[in-house]
């Protein structure tokens, strides 16, 4: 499965690396903002980005500081992209020996030292011009990030680069999905926050209204507990039915008698032996509780969509497949451009939650597919039109990924979500350990 990823918002400010400039060639303004991002390059009005005059190789690196504040209330994974526009000199130019390494802080993202490897200044040109452009990092909501560049002329690059420069633009932006995707699973249910799926709870069969616990190797002498709190079960039976058969046998001999007028002259008369059988059956009773509390069906995990498209989309007719069974959304609820949804049995399991009200409510009437499972599961997402626009998995269900890969399953009472809403690259990478889960934002 193939999913879009692509830049949804771009910022764009000129810069240049350059040999040497005229100082009015570019009259960027010293902050700018487009959507949640405002971006400050600590330069004054009208001065490019890099000044740089008489350059020569193994001269002191150029570094130059970028501040980037998300203004927004979900996480943004922010990047940048260089493009080409300008330069002095033919082949080969000045970007295919300039070092480029793009540091988050201390913590070198491009370049020497990054996952990437070393980059020169023509390889950023390359790699951002990918549809995600160069990623950088995450920054949370109301958060800064402070990315420095640095650029260093090698010592032993020669003189096949006299008299030569480059320019070109600086683009920031953040990195979203352009359909809507699975954001923030809650599975491992705790007790503050409601109950787990009833097979998560131990419900060996679930026919209905009726439960039915099995004990199984019972023998002789033996004794068996079953606890089963009330509000987990409306109706509690107990049937006993128990058969004893005793069997009694009696010999005995009544020999040794005296006989007074018998026939034959014998003194003794053997009766024999005396064999008794006695089979007695006791029938127990039956028993019922009722006056429960939460029905023995009620399940508060819950599944958060996020749409970082430009537009609403309606939900209705979607599905959420797990392991073992399909929803379907009947209702026709609106998830807004850039909002939330969130998904669950009904309206009860919000009782424990402070969510965010903005987010919109889609009660099924129905758990998630046949429960979400708590070892492991999976979760496929599909639009009206049975088309599956995303997946995830965790624990022991590896399919969420490509490749397969493992979404550690979280301790009790958290919950799974994507490191950045809408972020979306089919690994497990994308998935981080959320505590306190966030329904909703």
């Amino acid at each position: 499965m193939k999913r879009l990823i692509r830049i949804l918002l771009i910022l764009i400010i000129l810069g240049a690396i350059v040999k040497f400039v005229a100082p009015d060639l570019f009259r960027p303004s010293t902050i700018r903002a487009f959507g949640d991002l405002t971006v400050n390059f600590h330069v004054g009005p009208g001065l490019p980005i890099f000044t740089v005059t008489n350059m020569a190789p193994g001269d002191p690196p150029q570094n130059r500081n970028v501040d980037v504040h998300n203004g927004g209330t979900v996480s943004r994974l922010v990047s940048v992209k260089g493009i080409r526009t300008g330069g002095i000199g033919a082949d080969p130019k000045l970007e295919t020996v300039l070092d480029l390494v793009i540091k988050d802080g201390a913590t070198p993202v491009y370049g020497t030292g990054s996952p990437t490897g070393p980059k020169t200044v023509k390889d950023f040109f390359t790699d951002s011009g990918a549809t995600n452009g160069a990623q950088l990092s995450i920054i949370n909501p109301g958060a800064d990030k402070t990315y420095n560049f640095k650029v260093t002329f090698p010592g032993p690059s020669g003189n096949d680069f006299q008299a030569k420069s480059v320019i070109f633009d600086l683009t920031f932006g953040v990195v979203t999905g352009d359909n809507v995707v699975i954001n923030e699973v809650y599975y491992l249910v705790d007790s503050a926050h409601g109950l787990d799926s009833p097979k998560d709870r131990g419900v060996v069969s679930n026919n209905g209204s009726n439960i039915t616990i099995n004990i199984l190797g019972n023998g002789a002498g033996s004794t068996n507990i079953v606890k089963v709190k009330q509000k987990d079960i409306c109706s509690i039976l107990q049937s006993n039915t128990t058969i004893v058969q005793n069997t009694i046998i009696s010999n005995s001999n009544t020999g040794g008698n005296s006989s007074n007028n018998n026939t034959g002259g014998s003194n003794n008369i053997n009766t024999g032996s005396i064999n008794t059988t006695t089979i007695a059956t006791v029938s127990g009773s039956t028993n019922s509780a009722s006056g429960c509390g939460k029905k023995l069906g009620q399940n508060d995990e819950w599944v958060e969509l996020y749409n970082p498209t430009d537009h609403d989309i309606s939900l209705k007719n979607w599905t959420l497949t797990d392991n073992g069974a399909t929803t379907i959304i009947h209702p026709n609820k609106i998830i807004k451009a850039g909002g939330f949804a969130l998904i669950s049995k009904d309206h009860s399991t919000w009782n424990f939650w402070n969510e965010d009200p903005s987010a919109i409510k889609v009660e099924l009437g129905s758990q998630i597919g046949d429960g979400l499972d708590n070892a492991g599961d999976h979760l496929i997402l599909k639009n009206n039109s049975g088309t599956e626009v995303d997946r995830m998995s965790w624990g022991t269900d590896t399919s969420g990924f490509i490749p397969p890969a493992v979404n550690p399953v979280v301790p009790l009472g958290h919950s799974t979500e994507r490191s950045a809403p809408g972020f979306d690259t089919n690994a497990a990478s994308d998935w981080i350990d959320r505590n306190p889960s966030t329904p909703g934002n």
